[in-house]
């Protein structure tokens, strides 16, 4: 399953890499991007970062989630095997 994700990010990555490759040499997109002030760069790197941390905190709470699903259906059905148990005993 890891490498079928290392696969989809590596392929996600190139599209990318060959979309940016694209604007910058066959639109007037790179005569723009260095004519642009510097602050403009660190806006769109914030935004860029903000966005990176926020899907990596947005997965970390998702398995932390799933954790405590998994413990709590794992109490439930040991409470199950414990009353079946006290059921067969009476009968």
């Amino acid at each position: 399953m890891k490498s079928n994700q290392m696969s989809q990010m590596i392929a996600l990555v190139s599209v990318v890499a060959l979309v940016i490759a694209f604007l910058l040499t066959q639109t007037s997109l790179g005569t723009f991007i260095v004519q642009s002030p510097w602050w403009v760069y660190a806006v769109l790197a914030g935004v860029f970062v903000s966005g990176y941390m926020w899907l990596k905190t947005m997965r970390e709470e998702n398995e932390v989630e799933q954790e405590s699903i998994e413990q709590e259906g794992q109490v439930y059905m040991e409470r199950l095997e414990e009353a079946r148990g006290k059921k067969a005993r009476q009968e």
